[in-house]
């Protein structure tokens, strides 16, 4: 049976054209081995399992105030777990349809589009290009990218119509206003 993500994926480069050093293998799933998913799978389970055990004495708690002995009295004094024995055919067949469908479906968007690894490289953006889309300076545009507040305001026609900046957090900002920029 192929892996998901069978096709061998570029490294992002900088622009040294070395590969970046925060490449996680979560972003780059083809790295990721059989037993390591294997593994992710069962851990995953026996945690979610362990976070429901943890809920179970409020489950329990919950159950004993708001009805267990009518439950109890409705089910065992008069009889009812018969009843429901009777109609856990019906119930199981409907379970067992509705799990079958979601299986099928599951299968077949697997095999449909499992074997495509739709994460693109990163292209590199040319400053000049950008520059000329904000319709700002390349000196400008290096301000923008250094700051760490950017506001962008648009026109009604979704065009920019200013850009604000800040390198000081919000609580203390006096924004800086760049001039305002004609319509494109």
């Amino acid at each position: 049976m192929p892996i998901h993500f069978d096709k061998e994926i570029e490294p992002i480069m900088d622009t040294a054209g070395k590969p970046y050093p925060d490449c996680l293998i979560i972003d780059r799933p083809d790295l990721k081995s059989r037993p390591l998913l294997f593994g992710e799978g069962v851990l995953t389970i026996l945690f979610w399992g362990f976070w429901f055990y943890l809920w179970l004495p409020l489950v329990s708690l919950m159950a004993w105030i708001f009805g267990f002995k009518f439950l109890y009295r409705q089910m065992i004094e008069l009889g009812g777990f018969a009843g429901f024995i009777q109609q856990l055919n019906i119930f199981s067949s409907g379970i067992a349809l509705v799990s079958g469908a979601i299986a099928i479906w599951s299968f077949y968007n697997y095999k449909r589009y499992g074997s495509y690894n739709r994460r693109n490289k990163l292209l590199k953006t040319n400053t000049e290009q950008l520059a000329a889309t904000l319709n700002v300076s390349t000196k400008r545009l290096s301000e923008i990218q250094q700051a760490k507040r950017i506001v962008f305001s648009f026109t009604d026609d979704d065009s920019i119509d200013k850009i604000n900046l800040s390198s000081v957090p919000q609580s203390q900002e006096t924004a800086q206003s760049c001039t305002h920029i004609p319509k494109m």
